[in-house]
């Protein structure tokens, strides 16, 4: 079967990193300033911003659902 090329508009992971990375430009954090232990939970509280209803939409999106 026929797989097409690459497209990160159809893949979900993309679409969640993009998502992260706006929550963290949003929190304005100098990332160099913070300890290990800050970066870890700053990264945390990026990824816990995604809703379910956020992954639904971009496996929707993507055409899986």
């Amino acid at each position: 079967e026929f797989l097409p090329p690459y497209s990160p508009d159809f893949n979900p992971i993309e679409l969640t990193f993009s998502a992260m990375k706006y929550n963290l430009y949003y929190m304005q954090l100098a990332m160099t300033l913070l300890s290990d232990q800050e970066i870890y939970v700053t990264l945390l509280k990026a990824l816990y911003s995604i809703t379910p209803k956020d992954s639904f939409g971009w496996y929707s999106h993507c055409g899986y659902v």
